[in-house]
Formats: C-alpha cells, sequence, structure tokens
C-alpha cells in the first residue's frame, strides 16, 4: 500500500473528480489518473464507477479513503504537537511527501534502537534506513533520533512520530485486510492483549472460535500487566485488550465494553484441609490464611481488600503478590495457600480437580470484565468478529459466578 498514491486516492472520493482532486493537489489531472490506476492494479479491484460526469467511488474505494485519512491524521497530529513546541513558527507538514518506508523505518529503529537491525527487520540496506530516518527528519522539522555509543535513541519528537507512524502503517494494514474482504478473502491479522484471568479460558475459547471461522486470519496473544498491554494498544502493536476493567480509573483515551461482572472466589489446591470446614469456621480463619494476594493496584488487589473490609476485617499482610496465573497455580498446588481469583481463570482446573473452590461467597469481589480500546480506533474485520466471539463465548460459558451483561 502506497501511502502517496492513498493520499491522491482521498483527494478523488472526495471531489468525485480527477481535475478537482488534480487542482487541491497542485498535480496534473494525468498524475492524479495515473496513481489511481496504480492503486486499483496494486489491489486487484476497480475502486471508481467512471462516467461522463466523473469518478463515482465505489463502496471499497470510500473504505479505503476513510483508512487513509485516519493514518494521515495520525501524522499530522505529530506534527503539529512539533509545531506547537517548536521555538519558532514553521509550515505544516504535507502529508503527500511522506511514504511508507519512512515509517517503516521509524517504527522499526524505535523497536531495535539500531539502524542495522532495523534494516534487517526491514529486509533493506543499512544506509537505506538511514536515507529514509533523515527524510522524515527533514519533513517533521525536528530531531527524531539521538546518537549514542550504544546506537540510537528516540528524542521526544520521535517517540510522538514513532507512536503516531505505528497508528498510521495499522490503518493501511486493516484497509489491506478490508480490502481483501472486497475480493472474497477472508484474511487478516489480528494482535490480542490478555490479562492473566482472561488468559487461560476466555480469550482463548474466543481465538479457536475466531480461527474456525475466518481460517485466514493470523492471530497472537500478548500477555502482560495493564500498563504494559495499555502502551502497545496506544502504539497500535495490539488491536485490544481483554480483562478486568478500569472503568472511572480508565485514560480518556480508552474505551471499554463490559462483557460481564465476574466474582472473585477463594481457591485452594484439591484436598486442602479447608475443603470440610463449614462457612461459619471459614469465614472465621479466613483472615489468618497465608494467602497469595494479586499486585498493588490492580482491579483483583481492590477486590481483595473489599472482600475483607465487608466481614469487618482489614486484608492479610499476605507475603506473596501475584498475578501470573502460572505462578498462582504452582503456589496453590505446592502448598495450603488460598487465592482470590476468578472462576474463569481456574476452570478447568477445577473441573479437572486439581484446584478447588472454598464454598464461600465473599461480598465486595465484583468487577467488570471486558474488552478495551483505542477510543478514537476503528477496528479490523477479524477484531469485529473477535468481539462477537468474546461475547458468544460469555453467553455460553453461564458461569454461575459471573453476570452477563
Amino acid at each position: 500500500m502506497v501511502l502517496r498514491w492513498l493520499h491522491v486516492l482521498t483527494a478523488v472520493v472526495a471531489h468525485g473528480s480527477v481535475a478537482r482532486a488534480a487542482a487541491e493537489l497542485c498535480l496534473s489531472p494525468s498524475a492524479v489518473s495515473r496513481a489511481v490506476r496504480q492503486t486499483e492494479a496494486a489491489i486487484g479491484i476497480d475502486l471508481f464507477e467512471r462516467g461522463a460526469r466523473g469518478m463515482t467511488a465505489l463502496p471499497a474505494a470510500r473504505q479505503l479513503a476513510l483508512r487513509a485519512q485516519r493514518a494521515q491524521e495520525q501524522l499530522l497530529k505529530a506534527d503539529a504537537a512539533g509545531r506547537a513546541r517548536a521555538a519558532t513558527p514553521r509550515r505544516a507538514l504535507r502529508v503527500s511527501q511522506i511514504t511508507d518506508g519512512m515509517l517503516h523505518a521509524l517504527v522499526s529503529i524505535a523497536r531495535s534502537g539500531n539502524e542495522t537491525l532495523a534494516a534487517a527487520a526491514l529486509g533493506v540496506t543499512q544506509p537505506a534506513v538511514h536515507l529514509r530516518l533523515r527524510g522524515l527528519t527533514h519533513l517533521a522539522g525536528t530531531p527524531l533520533v539521538r546518537r549514542t555509543d550504544r546506537g540510537v535513541r528516540l528524542t521526544d519528537a520521535g517517540e510522538r512520530w514513532a507512536a503516531a507512524a505505528e497508528l498510521a502503517l495499522s490503518e493501511l494494514r486493516v484497509a489491506e485486510e478490508e480490502l481483501a474482504g472486497w475480493r472474497g478473502l477472508a484474511v487478516g491479522q489480528l494482535a490480542v492483549g490478555a490479562l492473566p484471568m482472561a488468559g487461560t479460558e476466555l480469550v482463548p475459547r474466543a481465538l479457536g472460535r475466531l480461527l474456525e471461522r475466518l481460517p485466514g486470519v493470523q492471530a497472537t496473544v500478548a500477555d502482560g500487566t495493564y500498563e504494559t498491554l495499555l502502551h502497545l494498544l496506544r502504539h497500535g502493536e495490539i488491536d485490544l485488550v481483554v480483562g478486568p476493567l478500569r472503568g472511572a480509573l480508565a485514560a480518556a483515551d480508552i474505551e471499554e465494553q463490559t462483557l460481564f461482572v465476574d466474582h472473585l472466589v477463594p481457591v485452594v489446591r484439591a484436598g486442602h484441609p479447608w475443603l470440610g470446614r463449614s462457612k461459619a469456621a471459614l469465614r472465621r480463619d479466613l483472615s489468618g490464611a497465608d494467602w497469595i494476594s494479586p499486585l498493588r493496584g490492580s482491579p483483583a488487589r481492590l477486590a481483595f481488600e473489599a472482600a475483607f473490609r465487608a466481614t469487618g476485617h482489614e486484608p492479610p499482610a499476605a507475603r506473596l503478590h501475584a498475578n501470573s496465573p502460572s505462578a498462582v497455580r504452582a503456589l496453590l498446588l505446592q502448598s495450603d495457600r488460598v487465592a482470590l481469583l476468578s472462576p474463569l481463570q481456574v476452570l478447568s482446573d477445577v473441573a479437572g480437580g486439581v484446584l478447588a473452590v472454598l464454598p464461600l461467597p465473599l461480598a465486595g469481589t465484583e468487577r467488570a470484565i471486558g474488552i478495551t480500546t483505542r477510543r478514537a480506533g476503528l477496528p479490523s474485520p477479524a477484531g469485529r468478529v473477535f468481539m462477537d466471539e468474546l461475547r458468544a463465548v460469555v453467553v455460553g460459558l453461564q458461569l454461575t459466578d459471573a453476570t452477563p451483561v
């Protein structure tokens, strides 16, 4: 997908005329027509219906123009932020001068911190990467990298431009996937961020359904803390995050969709000595248990503390703090410790008789589980199908401790 061609195509879609688009872009009508033909040849479908009164954009052209415009907006925002910080006034960016090669070079350098490694990742030479970076730096009007003994580091402006470049390239990638759909091909990529409670059942089940429905899609799953996944989401490296929502604490640029309300339960190993106790005995002794506490600042930790305060007790001073499902599972299996977990997180282990839930409902452990996306984002076809499958999985599981919404 050539960014310059898309800039031309967007103008033709907006004006419905090669001549008017050429006048806006300060190009010859023949150059505009050539760019449109080259775009159509590259993607393998017609984008316009040509007639005596001009060129009528077909649905595929309108969708492609929308993605191209969204990509350009990311670059213009980075430029506007730079001009606002500049000591002296400078003219606004001409997006038509930026190439997709420049954007790929900056993103690859940001990830590798080295021009040689960036070149290897892109399959080009190091001088080619250097020239592309220099060209983008000239257009940005400010240094994007700082050279050190160990390679290159992004400047503050470089960080802004790298983030904008990743989001712009993400829009172009999705545009290609949408165009493949117009050609009758169900292909694409999906990158999902899975928070700990969603990585054992919810995300795997939904991905399985997605890949059955769209076998041409390639999916990847990233796990980590909320902060790590949010960084990837904001930079366009993942499409969405699945797990506990932040609600009123969510950042302004984030949008949340609730799938269901989860109620955490106390979990122990099978054969734990407390499994035969009465609810009254469990309630009396629970604060004295050897707890595995969720990490500070997480919704699970807030629910952990709320559960004890609801019983009139202060949260216990746990010696172990972990959010990793595999670490928590191993710690439970090798000891008589207790952890407050989502029923989804231990669904298979409980069904298999490996772990067990203590029969003691705890108040105050409710937390919303759902999908987190960028507020300004526009999901890809695979992303929309995956979100549908997440909702279907929630309905299909019919967890007694979860309330679908």
